[in-house]
């Protein structure tokens, strides 16, 4: 997973509505989605996401 993907990933979380509340059901498919495209656990998808993050 690139860095370019993860700031796709991240353009379509922040288009999300309340993901932590009513859309997390959208946030946990979109989770699903990319880890399943990209050949990896969501655990693994979420500890990148996260670091990528923390880094910028």
């Amino acid at each position: 997973m690139t860095a370019d993907d993860l700031k796709r990933l991240d353009k379509r979380i922040r288009q999300i509505q309340d993901p932590f509340g009513t859309g997390f059901q959208s946030l946990m498919g979109l989770g699903k989605d990319y880890a399943k495209n990209h050949d990896m656990t969501i655990y693994e998808l979420g500890r990148r996401y996260v670091a990528w993050k923390r880094g910028k």
